[in-house]
């Protein structure tokens, strides 16, 4: 079997067809609606959360059986039903279809997996086993959170705007970028950024920008 490509997919204001209404479909739900989907779901019976979701106006619940017509006009599917058969036959009309479907308990059905993963500001890190054993992944992940606190969120927001200055610079070239971001990169801001001294890591990035002529 090839390899996968891991992509980041741009949800916002996308329609997203979610088929079950248990626990399982309730956390692929909050994802989604975390990365600002259109969520519809399809299910007779649902969580109290998901009804609280859809009292909030946050989803939309169709409380009825699955039909094909609820594919087309889909971004993507995910089939989170208890009923393999209907999983099974959900992935087959979102493939006659071209929509992407995801089938929770069926990794060889699916186009894509959904990889453990959490944020902290604009870093994500995931880690998936490409569907095969998700538990690993997800301890791999609470063994990644670990090590990588909030202080990483204002890392990436303190590098971002660094790398804005050194590109915005007319009198660097593409070598002199990479080796100034790798400087940068080699500056421990993470201890600063851990003990709340925001200010002071910011200090010390100006200093950096300003001893290269930025």
């Amino acid at each position: 079997m090839p390899g996968l490509y891991s992509v980041c997919l741009k949800l916002a204001d996308r329609p997203c067809l979610v088929v079950g209404g248990g626990e399982v479909a309730e956390r692929k739900i909050k994802t989604l609606l975390a990365a600002g989907a259109q969520v519809t779901v399809v299910a007779h019976k649902v969580t109290d959360t998901i009804r609280e979701l859809a009292g909030k106006g946050l989803l939309r619940i169709h409380n009825r059986n699955f039909t094909g017509n609820d594919i087309p006009g889909s971004f993507l599917v995910i089939a989170a039903t208890d009923d393999k058969g209907i999983n099974s036959a959900i992935a087959k009309l979102a493939h006659k279809e071209r929509v992407l479907v995801n089938v929770v308990d069926s990794p060889e059905e699916s186009d894509f997996y959904v990889p453990s993963s959490f944020h902290r500001g604009d870093l994500t890190l995931s880690v998936s086993t490409n569907g095969k054993v998700p538990a690993l992944s997800k301890k791999i992940r609470e063994q990644l959170e670990s090590q990588y606190g909030p202080e990483y969120g204002h890392y990436v927001t303190l590098l971002e705007k660094a790398r804005k200055r050194i590109y915005r610079s007319s009198t660097v070239n593409e070598a002199a970028r990479r080796e100034l971001i790798k400087g940068l990169l080699n500056i421990d801001f993470i201890a600063l950024l851990r003990e709340g001294n925001n200010n002071e890591a910011e200090c010390v990035m100006e200093d950096y920008l300003r001893e290269h002529g930025l």
